[in-house]
C-alpha cells in the first residue's frame, strides 16, 4: 500500500443482493452400446461366470452376502446415470463406488464401479428377469441393464493399492465395506484371517463410521497381504509409510532471535496445533501460546521442537523480516498446542490416536475455528481410496464448520507419482498449504522443490491450493527454536508454510466478526498471486501478502464478499456492482472465488462431494440469444427493438437469461470433471471492455449428488479492477448498491484483552 493512496474496507454483504433464479435444464438423450436383448444376453453370460467364481470363495472368506462390482460402460460416468431402478427390483444394495479405467481396442476409457451387497437368492432373481423374453418391464429398468459393462467381483489386484514391486513388509490400512448390523461379524472374520497368517494382534487399530467404512491399520507382510486380499468385504489396502515426526530440514542456528514484546495484552483469537507440543517456556512463546489436550505420553524433544517452531510461525510468521536485536510485533492471535506425538502405542505409526483426539478436541472447541496440523503419513494419495485422516478432518470441517489448513508434504523432488501430495492434506473442505521459495538468480517466487505437488483427489482437484514461504537452502526460513531459545533455527519445509496461513486465517477471523472459516478460506485463495493462474505446482498461487492487503480496496479495485447457503438444484443470481453510468472506463478486470462446504462420502470415492457449485457468468443484462431451428443471434433489448419485434413474430424464441460470457459447453462426465466441475473451490478470471457490462452477474448452480443434503454453504468473493475509471469505483458502487457496506474491520489492538 502507497501512502498517496487512499484505501477502504472491503464491502461485504453480498449476500443481500442475491435473489433466487429458475432455468430449465435439459440434456440430450444418451446412446446406449447395446440393445436391451443384446445387453440381456450379455449381463446373462456374466452372471453365469460371476457365480462360478462366487462358488470357490471360502466360507472364512465372505459373508452370507456377497459384495459384486456393477461396472459401468465410460457413456454413464455421472452420479444420476447409476442404475438405481436395477438395485431397486433385485434388492442390490449401492455400498459405494470408485473409479473404474477399462481398455477398448486400445483406447483407454474412464468409467464407474458400483459396489452392491446383495444375496445369491437375488442374484438368481436378476437371472430370471434376464432369460424371461416376455416380462414386463420399465424402460428405466431395461435402460439400467443396458448401461453394464460387467458385473464380477473385485480383482485382489484392485484390492491393493500402491504396493510397488518393490514392498516386502509395513503398516497398511485395510478399508472394509459396511455391513450394517453384520459390521462386527465381518471385522471379527478379517481379524482371525490376520492372527492366523502371523500378524501381531498388537499392531491392529480399528476405526468404525457409522454408516461408513471401517478402516483397520496393521503391519502386514507381503505373503499376508496376498493372503487377504481376497476376502470379500475387503474394500482395499494401501501402505503406509509415517514417521513418527514430521522431517525437520537443518541449515544450522543463528545466535540472534529476536526480543519478546512487553506483554500487558494478547489477541482472544486462538488457533489451534496438532502436533509433537511445544516448549511453554521459550519467550517468545509464554504468554501466546499454551498447552492443552495431550495424548498422555511422555512428550519427544524431536516433536517439541517441531511444534515449537510450527507455533512461532503462527505466531509471527517467519523470523527472516526481524533484525538482529529487534523486537517481535505483538501477534494478532494466540496458539492452544495439542500434543498428539509420540502416540501412546508405539506401533501406531499411521496416526489413528492422533486422529481419535483430533475428533475429540475439534468438536468441543467451541472458541477455535482454525486448526493446523503439519503431520500426516508419508507417500501420495491415491485416487481410488481415501485414508481415515483424510474422511475425519473433511467430516468435522462440515459438521463444526472449522477450518483445517494442512501442509501437502515434502517429497516433491521424489519421482511421479511419488512427489503427490499427501494425506490428509488432500482434504476438500480445507486449505492444503505447499511452501514457495526464492530463485537465487533472479529473486522471484518459486514453488519450493521438496513441496508436493497435484493433482489432488475428485473434488479437490487442484492442490496444492496455495503457497506460503517455506524456504531452502538457499533461503531457509527463520523459526523459534525449542532447545537454544536465544538462537534462530533456519530449516524448510510445507511444516512451516501451513501455520504462516493458519495464522493469517486466524487473523482474519478476529479482525472480521462478520466473516466465517469459509470466507476466510475463499479469501485467502482469492488473494493468491500466480503468474499463470493455476497449475499443479504452486496450485492457486502463493500467498505473501499481509492480512491488511487482503482486507482493503482502492478507489480503482474493489472487492466484495459474499456469504450464504444454497439448497442443492437451486439457482441464485449474484449481481456483480459495476456502477451503469460508468464512462471511458477501458478495460475491466473481473475475478471470482468461490469456495464449498460439502458433506463427503468415503464409500463413493469418485463422487467424494456430495455437492458442489457450478457458475455462469453474464456480463450483459439487456443482450439476449434468439433461436429459431439451427438458428441463433443475439440482440440488444433496447437498440434491436424493432429487430426482435421481426423474429418473434416469425416464431423465433428468447432465451431465458442474458448471453452468457462463459458457455458451457462440456459434452460429457469425464469432460466436466475436467473442468473441476465438482471441486470445492471455482477460481476464474475474465477481462472486459466497460461497454460490455451491463448489470453484469453470476448465476450459481447447486448441485447435489444423492439428493440427501439439506444445505451448501458457499462464499464468494469477487474483485473488480478498473485502472481508468473515471471517479472513484469504490464509492460509486456503495452509492449504487446501498445493501452493501463496507466490513468493520478491527485493528490488532481491539481484539486484544489483558494478560
Amino acid at each position: 500500500m502507497t501512502d498517496e493512496q487512499k484505501f477502504s474496507p472491503i464491502l461485504g454483504y453480498g449476500e443481500r443482493l442475491i435473489e433466487p433464479i429458475q432455468r430449465g435444464m435439459g440434456g440430450n438423450e444418451v446412446t446406449f452400446p447395446r440393445t436391451y436383448d443384446e445387453a440381456r444376453q450379455y449381463v446373462s453370460s456374466q452372471i453365469e461366470s460371476l457365480e462360478t467364481t462366487i462358488a470357490t470363495i471360502s466360507a472364512e472368506k465372505r459373508m452370507e452376502d456377497i459384495v459384486l462390482t456393477v461396472r459401468l460402460n465410460s457413456k454413464f460416468l455421472a452420479k444420476s446415470y447409476t442404475p438405481n431402478t436395477l438395485f431397486r427390483d433385485v434388492s442390490f444394495e449401492n455400498i459405494g463406488s470408485r473409479r473404474w479405467i477399462y481398455t477398448v481396442n486400445q483406447e483407454k476409457k474412464y468409467s464407474k464401479l458400483h459396489f452392491v451387497k446383495t444375496s445369491q437368492n437375488n442374484l438368481n432373481r436378476l437371472k430370471r428377469i434376464l432369460a424371461d423374453q416376455g416380462a414386463e418391464l420399465t424402460d428405466s429398468f431395461k435402460k439400467d441393464v443396458q448401461k453394464i459393462e460387467e458385473i464380477s467381483l473385485l480383482n485382489p489386484s484392485e484390492v491393493a493399492l500402491g504396493f510397488g514391486e518393490e514392498w516386502r513388509e509395513g503398516k497398511a490400512e485395510l478399508v472394509l465395506h459396511p455391513y450394517g448390523h453384520e459390521d462386527q461379524e465381518a471385522l471379527e472374520k478379517m481379524k482371525r484371517l490376520l492372527l492366523r497368517a502371523g500378524v501381531n494382534e498388537e499392531s491392529i487399530r480399528i476405526k468404525s463410521y457409522h454408516n461408513g467404512p471401517t478402516f483397520i491399520s496393521v503391519y502386514l507382510t507381503r505373503s499376508v497381504l496376498e493372503e487377504i486380499s481376497d476376502f470379500n468385504p475387503l474394500r482395499t489396502a494401501h501402505p503406509m509409510m509415517v514417521d513418527p515426526f514430521p522431517e525437520m530440514r537443518t541449515f544450522g542456528l543463528t545466535p540472534d532471535a529476536p526480543q519478546p514484546i512487553a506483554v500487558t495484552q494478547k489477541s482472544r483469537v486462538k488457533v489451534g496445533i496438532f502436533d509433537g507440543g511445544i516448549d511453554p517456556t521459550n519467550p517468545l512463546l509464554m504468554n501466546f501460546a499454551t498447552e492443552g489436550r495431550s495424548i498422555g505420553s511422555a512428550a519427544d524433544p524431536r516433536g517439541v521442537k517441531h511444534g515449537t517452531a510450527v507455533a512461532g510461525a503462527v505466531l509471527y510468521g517467519a523470523l527472516n523480516s526481524y533484525s538482529s536485536g529487534s523486537t517481535v510485533i505483538k501477534p494478532a492471535v494466540t496458539v492452544e498446542s495439542f500434543r498428539v506425538l509420540p502416540t501412546l502405542n508405539p506401533h501406531d505409526f499411521e496416526l489413528y490416536e492422533a486422529i481419535d483426539i483430533i475428533e475429540e478436541v475439534v468438536p468441543a472447541r467451541h472458541d477455535i475455528n482454525v486448526f493446523n496440523i503439519s503431520l500426516g503419513p508419508r507417500g501420495p494419495i491415491l485416487d481410488d481410496d481415501i485414508s481415515r485422516f483424510t474422511y475425519s478432518l473433511d467430516d468435522l470441517a462440515w459438521n463444526y464448520r472449522k477450518l483445517f489448513v494442512i501442509a501437502v508434504g515434502n517429497d516433491g523432488e521424489l519421482s511421479e507419482p511419488l512427489n503427490r501430495i499427501q494425506a490428509p492434506a488432500d482434504m476438500v473442505n480445507g486449505l492444503g498449504v505447499g511452501a514457495y521459495a526464492y530463485d537465487f538468480a533472479t529473486g522471484e517466487i518459486t514453488k519450493a522443490s521438496y513441496s508436493c505437488i497435484g493433482q489432488g483427489r475428485e473434488g479437490g482437484k487442484v492442490k496444492p491450493d496455495i503457497l506460503a514461504f517455506g524456504g531452502d537452502a538457499n533461503t531457509p526460513i527463520q523459526l523459534l527454536n525449542a532447545n537454544e531459545p536465544g538462537k534462530r533455527y533456519l530449516s524448510a519445509g510445507t511444516s512451516f508454510a501451513a501455520p504462516i496461513i493458519a495464522g493469517k486465517a486466524g487473523e482474519i477471523l478476529g479482525r472480521c466478526e462478520l466473516f466465517s472459516p469459509l470466507v476466510a478460506r475463499a479469501l485467502l485463495i482469492h488473494s493468491a498471486t500466480h503468474p499463470e493462474y493455476v497449475d499443479n505446482n504452486m496450485g492457486y498461487g502463493y500467498v505473501d501478502q499481509s492480512v491488511d492487503e487482503m482486507l482493503y480496496c482502492s478507489d480503482k479495485q474493489v472487492t466484495i464478499v459474499y456469504s450464504s447457503s444454497i439448497h442443492p438444484t437451486r439457482m441464485a443470481k449474484l449481481p456483480i456492482p459495476f456502477p451503469l453510468n460508468a464512462q471511458n472506463a477501458g478495460t475491466i478486470d473481473l475475478s471470482w472465488t468461490i469456495a464449498v462446504l460439502t458433506k463427503t462420502n468415503p464409500l463413493h470415492v469418485e463422487d467424494y462431494t456430495e455437492s458442489a457449485i457450478q457458475d455462469t457468468f453474464y456480463p450483459h443484462s439487456r443482450k439476449y440469444r434468439f433461436t429459431k431451428e439451427n438458428q441463433n443471434v443475439i440482440k440488444h433489448l433496447d437498440n434491436d427493438q424493432t429487430d426482435i419485434e421481426r423474429l418473434l413474430a416469425d416464431n423465433w424464441r428468447r432465451g431465458a437469461l442474458p448471453v452468457t460470457k462463459s458457455p458451457n459447453s462440456y459434452q460429457t462426465e469425464q469432460a466436466r470433471r475436467g473442468e473441476l466441475k465438482w471441486d470445492t473451490v471455482v477460481r476464474k478470471w475474465d477481462r472486459v471492455r466497460y461497454s460490455s457490462l451491463n448489470n453484469p452477474f453470476l448465476v450459481l448452480h447447486g448441485m447435489d449428488r444423492n439428493n440427501g443434503i439439506d444445505r451448501m454453504d458457499y462464499a464468494v468473493i469477487i474483485t473488480i479492477s478498473a485502472a481508468r475509471y473515471v471517479g472513484n469505483l469504490y464509492e460509486d458502487i456503495l452509492a449504487e448498491y446501498r445493501a452493501l457496506e463496507p466490513i468493520q474491520i478491527r485493528n490488532v489492538n481491539e481484539i486484544m484483552i489483558p494478560v
